[in-house]
């Protein structure tokens, strides 16, 4: 096994455990989880907030309290894609939406089943950063060349993923790792860690 395949094993594991997504999604009922796949594929379909009144306000207030849906004014953020200008966006077919994370950034070509363009910048030195995915989230391309994705550890509990969570998976450039900075997983196994952790949405929730 090599030590990418261990650095992606750890990472998935970890964030599973501090962010349960896809157990307390099939925990839930399912009529609940209906709702949530309505969401979901409204942003897959649409590259835009839902409203909140698009699904059943019983379902809608179990999915915030399990942090599986945020509201905000703006609409429905559904992880991977934020309602709310996360400094992260991902122009995938037609569309162009915000990330909650760089994973989830990552995960959401793989998702929509496109090639996407990925803008943000390195969270140290705020150099413009740009990925390109195929249609199955590979990485065709990254400038510059080397960049990261760092994971950090924002706080001991996570109340609200995109607020306690999400700002600490970010992008960082080669420059800033190399010089200490930071410590990341390459983009590549950025990639494969969202792939596995969103595999679920795409197989049917």
């Amino acid at each position: 096994m090599t030590a990418s395949t261990n650095h992606i094993i750890h990472s998935v594991a970890r964030l599973r455990r501090e962010f349960p997504l896809q157990a307390r999604i099939e925990a839930t009922d399912p009529a609940t989880r209906a709702a949530y796949a309505m969401v979901l594929q409204a942003w897959l379909h649409n590259g835009a907030a839902p409203k909140p009144h698009v699904i059943p306000l019983h379902s809608l207030n179990k999915l915030v309290e399990l942090d599986a849906l945020v509201e905000s004014e703006s609409g429905l953020g559904c992880y991977p894609f934020s309602a709310v200008k996360t400094g992260i966006t991902v122009a995938y077919g037609e569309h162009q939406a915000s990330a909650m994370c760089a994973i989830d950034a990552l995960a959401i070509p793989f998702l929509a089943n496109t090639a996407a363009t990925i803008i943000a910048t390195c969270s140290v030195c705020d150099l413009p950063v740009r990925v390109q995915t195929d249609a199955v989230g590979q990485i065709t391309q990254a400038v510059p060349a080397g960049v990261h994705v760092a994971y950090r550890k924002l706080a001991q509990e996570h109340v609200v993923c995109c607020n306690d969570l999400c700002p600490g998976i970010v992008f960082v450039c080669p420059a800033c790792i190399a010089g200490g900075a930071e410590d990341g997983m390459s983009v590549a196994d950025a990639a494969e860690v969202g792939r596995q952790f969103f595999g679920f949405q795409r197989e049917g929730v």
